[in-house]
């Protein structure tokens, strides 16, 4: 990346990383957290005899030239377009200096930490090791507290923590720290596998800001519309209910017809989200008969389980809806699911990401023993599952939500999966410019509050310049699939905006500049990151609304960006089953291309997506922060991937 983060626009944002260091002794103050997430309270201080695993990310050599490497083989104009890398040439590429190891690991003995407990990971980028609550705080300077969630999940988390001033070159990040990415729940002896724990009960209940994902509390999760009584339905009221026909139709994509021996279309779901094969069946009776009893190719990851006592949508619309439509769209090609987390705490994105990637793995064969930090701490099979070519998903945090510092370190590793051939899609979002749950930032202390002011709020990952965020469009009411499709208004306004932590990547900066030139914007810097040098979103755009899925025995609606992001990424998997099919490689990230080539996308230039009390920013001629580029066109995009190496 060009610089580590150019924007720092909003001072009053609740998570923050020091910008300047302050002393205390000779440590400085690392990272810091005026105030937790919005539903969460501290509680207790942790017993000075209670154990938890510390992680210590230690800064990677060569990020300097992420963008660089990333362009080289992803810029369709380069001579080394599609020379994917080796798992093995990434690892050697970002490892840590010996310095910076042997360093923070002359901290760690002098401060009393025995070497023989400290554990180095397969990518030499992670430190990790077992401590007492005393030991933590006596080592970094702070004190760690329980936090609690209004729906009862509990977190570990300190304020601030401070390292010797020597050593920040050396350390990007330490958890568990100020971020809030994931809950800690009650100890496993005290929960029954086969059934959820009564914090996720009472998620069913109400919804709350942002909760574990894939929880009902979770508002990344798709929007329940009502029930409808004949799935049967032709291309003549796509307007009213789309099914898969509908897609093919829209995007002139052909029924799928290949399946490539490793190939198969990735879709991540987080526990306690989860499908019931007889729902999958309902739906493929209608709608794709050869598939009747088959499922995903399922990977289980961090205690993960396919749950199935809950049955609600609440519980099951997200994977019905993910999974009923990635595996249609790529039949007769199989769909392979990385179910990530367990019932006790669920899970986050680095939990699937030290699964996925061997080089972002804790350590060699090495876990917490205690079930309180599964969900922080993978399980034994870390880095063990294969990436999919191209890996779907549809839950979202806000920036807001979690510091700069881990942002970026995690967004680099969608990074270096991107090196690998790997196309990562995530969902922008469902309420316009406000963040989930519908809620935008206080300016005055950088809290959220109830979306009817304030701050845009910019989700993540979708912000990461590394991934493609997929946003939402419709097919307009009494249109058909031969009209132009309007950006979603109905339920859901396609999440979009600019972000507050990373810069604008190169493939960007011509398609964002016609944008500012072109469109003259209502906003001000105390409504968003209007520096023209940032990262904006989405990349991409496709029908999110009015999807039949049956969850639950029945037909229903459902909205979102939930299933915008696996109908782009089934098109994608079939444009590598015809390279594979003629000895060609993966697409692999495909941002570059698609930005150097939108006349391959169709331009939405009608709607919008309101929030914060206003009415967002516009569909318009070209990129804009609603839709991106715009939808597949199926034919063009095969033409174009086709041509290339």
């Amino acid at each position: 990346m060009r610089v580590k983060a150019i924007v720092q626009i909003f001072a009053a944002l609740a998570v923050v990383a020091s910008s300047s260091p302050i002393s205390t002794s000779s440590h400085v103050v690392h990272e810091r957290r005026s105030m937790p997430p919005p539903k969460w309270s501290k509680d207790s201080r942790l017993h000075p005899n209670f154990v938890f695993p510390i992680r210590i990310g230690l800064s990677q050599q060569n990020l300097h030239r992420a963008e660089e490497f990333i362009n080289r083989i992803s810029n369709p104009l380069s001579t080394d377009y599609g020379k994917h890398w080796s798992p093995h040439e990434v690892t050697e590429m970002f490892a840590p200096s010996s310095e910076a190891t042997n360093e923070v690991r002359g901290w760690l003995s002098a401060s009393g930490v025995e070497l023989s407990r400290v554990k180095l990971s397969q990518s030499k980028s992670w430190l990790e090791f077992n401590v007492t609550a005393q030991e933590a705080e006596r080592l970094l300077r702070t004190e760690y507290h329980l936090y609690s969630h209004e729906t009862g999940d509990r977190h570990i988390a300190c304020e601030e923590y401070s390292i010797p001033s020597h050593l920040t070159k050396h350390i990007d990040i330490i958890t568990p720290a100020v971020d809030f990415d994931k809950s800690i729940g009650t100890p496993r002896r005290m929960q029954e596998r086969d059934q959820l724990p009564n914090s996720l009960h009472a998620l069913n209940k109400r919804a709350v800001g942002h909760a574990v994902l894939g929880s009902a509390g979770d508002t990344s999760n798709p929007k329940h519309g009502p029930a409808i009584l004949n799935a049967l339905v032709s291309l003549d009221n796509c307007d009213a209910m789309v099914t898969p026909a509908c897609l093919q139709a829209l995007y002139g994509a052909p029924v799928g017809s290949k399946a490539a021996n490793n190939n198969t279309l990735g879709v991540v779901e987080y526990t306690p989200q989860a499908f019931l094969q007889t729902d999958l069946d309902l739906w493929f009776e209608q709608f794709s008969p050869p598939q009747v009893g088959q499922g995903p190719i399922t990977h289980l990851i961090d205690g993960a389980i396919v749950q199935t006592r809950n049955q609600s949508f609440d519980f099951n619309g997200e994977s019905s809806l993910d999974l009923q439509y990635a595996m249609a769209l790529v039949y007769p090609q199989a769909v392979t699911l990385y179910q990530v987390g367990d019932l006790v705490t669920g899970a986050s994105f680095n939990n699937f990401l030290d699964a996925i990637d061997g080089s972002y793995c804790t350590f060699q064969g090495g876990d917490a023993s205690d079930p309180n930090v599964d969900g922080q701490y993978p399980d034994p099979d870390c880095g063990t599952v294969a990436p999919t070519n191209v890996i779907s998903t549809s839950y979202s945090f806000n920036e807001a939500d979690l510091t700069p510092r881990y942002e970026e370190r995690q967004c680099l590793e969608y990074m270096k999966l991107g090196l690998q051939g790997v196309s990562i899609l995530y969902s922008s979002g469902d309420f316009g410019v406000a963040g989930n749950g519908d809620r935008c930032i206080n300016p005055a202390d950088g809290t959220y509050n109830d979306g009817k002011g304030g701050i845009f709020n910019p989700t993540f990952p979708g912000t990461c310049p590394w991934i493609t965020s997929v946003g939402a469009t419709q097919i307009a009411n009494g249109s058909s699939v031969r009209d132009p499709e309007i950006a979603s208004q109905r339920v859901i306004f396609s999440g979009g905006g600019f972000s507050n932590v990373f810069p604008m990547p190169t493939y960007q900066e011509k398609a964002l500049s016609t944008y500012f030139s072109n469109n003259k914007i209502p906003y001000g810097a105390d409504r968003y990151n209007n520096s023209q040098a940032v990262r904006g979103f989405p990349d991409v755009s496709a029908n999110g609304v009015n999807y039949v899925v049956a969850v639950n025995g029945e037909f229903s609606l459902a909205y979102g960006t939930s299933a915008s992001a696996p109908t782009f990424a089934a098109f994608l998997n079939m444009i590598n089953e015809e390279r594979i099919a003629v000895g060609k490689g993966p697409v692999g990230f495909v941002n570059p291309v698609l930005y150097a080539n939108p006349e391959v996308l169709t331009d939405i230039t009608l709607g919008g997506n309101p929030g914060c009390g206003t009415p967002g920013f516009n569909s318009t001629v070209g990129w804009d922060p609603v839709t991106g580029l715009g939808t597949p066109n199926y034919p063009a995009m095969l033409q174009l991937f086709m041509g290339l190496p």
